[in-house]
């Protein structure tokens, strides 16, 4: 069974004139909703102490307080901050357990999270590139105190993600593996050499491709997923904001190759659990294609 998780509340998020809209997640749920029978999994109001586990407690409490004290963009002033923001954000990431729970309980194998906003920027202390909260991060936490102690995360955003690397930096519990276009935001981070530190060298996986990258040597970095780790659960940071029509990247990639790439992470993830995160993506026509492509692949076996 095949899990999805929406909720109508994360348009509450108003970014305005924004590229990261309301349409994003709004027009891949009317996608699904008329092509696909899948089972619906609650969102829940978590607690903001929840966040912890992934995010300094000051950063979630000036979240919490920023608009109130008249904050209206997070970091770069490349991250809204609307009267909703903060309680939307919260819900996205926290509802990220219930899917964890639908796992553990069995009645699901896969699940697509059509989450809003992003998360994989994120960093411990502050949100940037869209991102407030880590929706990934803390839901590979929660697998983690739900038995899956061994975490893969796969980041296929056109961007790097920056914050999913720096919750998880010296963590040998969680391998980040990220392909993503060199010459992009967040800039000057996702070099191949940053490897981890500590207890967590050699659990980050950094492949920064050209700019213009095409289907067969996209393809080509899949084979490089970590074969001696020896994971209980996949997380999937999908960023569909690596397609050939997509406005914040050069990548070349088309919806065939799109569709062999979420082949091989499912055929490597084989019976263990997998969920996909919606992260980037923002040519609303392409989105909601390339999530439709996700799940065909998701539910053909």
């Amino acid at each position: 069974m095949i899990g999805y998780m929406y909720d109508h509340d994360f348009s509450l998020h108003d970014t305005g004139e924004h590229i990261e809209i309301n349409l994003r997640t709004e027009s891949i749920d009317e996608m699904v909703q008329e092509k696909y029978e899948l089972f619906h999994i609650p969102t829940r109001v978590g607690d903001k102490d929840e966040l912890s586990a992934v995010h300094d407690s000051g950063y979630v409490d000036w979240v919490e307080s920023g608009y109130d004290n008249d904050i209206r963009m997070i970091a770069s002033s490349d991250t809204i901050l609307s009267a909703k923001s903060y309680n939307v954000a919260l819900k996205a990431a926290t509802s990220t357990k219930n899917v964890i729970d639908a796992f553990k309980q069995g009645v699901i194998s896969r699940a697509f999270l059509n989450l809003r906003p992003p998360g994989h920027h994120a960093e411990i202390i502050t949100g940037q590139g869209f991102c407030i909260f880590n929706n990934v991060a803390l839901m590979a936490r929660y697998a983690q105190d739900a038995g899956y102690q061994r975490v893969l995360i796969i980041d296929f955003d056109v961007h790097h993600g920056n914050g999913t690397q720096d919750i998880f930096y010296d963590d040998d519990s969680v391998f980040y593996f990220s392909t993503h276009e060199k010459n992009n935001y967040p800039y000057f981070v996702g070099d191949e050499s940053e490897t981890g530190r500590g207890d967590g060298i050699g659990f980050n996986k950094n492949i920064a491709y050209k700019d213009e990258i095409e289907d067969e040597e996209f393809l080509a970095l899949y084979d490089a997923l970590p074969e001696d780790f020896d994971f209980d659960i996949v997380l999937v940071s999908a960023g569909y904001d690596l397609m050939n029509d997509e406005y914040i990247s050069s990548a070349q990639i088309s919806f065939d190759a799109l569709s062999q790439m979420v082949r091989k992470i499912l055929n490597f993830t084989g019976d263990k659990p997998i969920a996909f995160l919606l992260e980037g993506g923002y040519n609303i026509d392409s989105l909601v294609q390339s999530v439709d492509v996700t799940l065909e692949q998701m539910t053909a076996d």
